[in-house]
């Protein structure tokens, strides 16, 4: 008995595990969520300015998060998001690596398949992953404090 208990927990525990690993940012601006890092994705949700949001990660070069806000998820141009950093708030897109935030890739078939199955755009998913399969790859991170050659 103790043993199945002990595997429950452990189950339970880890399906919470990303949730608590997030770390929060705050909306800067209303904002468009959408269902990939790309403005031509669909439309999520939209956020009003200093709405809290849980941020699961980012992709390589800091232009778009993956959060959670309330009982949606999709992604936000790292722009419009900030967090504390040394005494201060400071968006996503220029605090970029130093704020810890951990590094996501993104695959369209299965993140929608786990997040959007009852969207009506999900019916669409291979000509939008036809889309997403003809960017251009994403320009790496920047820091902008960096002086400029």
């Amino acid at each position: 008995m103790a043993s199945r208990f002990r595997l429950l927990f452990s189950i339970a525990l880890g399906l919470c595990m990303p949730a608590a690993l997030a770390q929060t940012a705050t909306t800067t601006t209303s904002v468009t969520v959408r269902a990939g890092p790309d403005r031509s994705m669909p439309s999520v949700t939209s956020l009003l300015s200093n709405t809290s949001v849980n941020v699961v990660g980012c992709v390589a070069n800091w232009s778009w998060c993956d959060v959670i806000a309330g009982r949606e998820r999709g992604w936000v141009y790292t722009r419009y998001l900030s967090m504390p950093f040394e005494g201060t708030a400071m968006t996503i897109a220029n605090g970029g690596p130093r704020l810890g935030l951990p590094v996501v890739e993104f695959a369209l078939g299965p993140y929608w398949d786990e997040h959007y199955t009852q969207r009506m755009w999900f019916a669409q998913k291979s000509t939008w992953q036809r889309r997403w399969d003809q960017q251009r790859p994403m320009s790496p991170w920047r820091d902008p404090a960096a002086p400029r050659s």
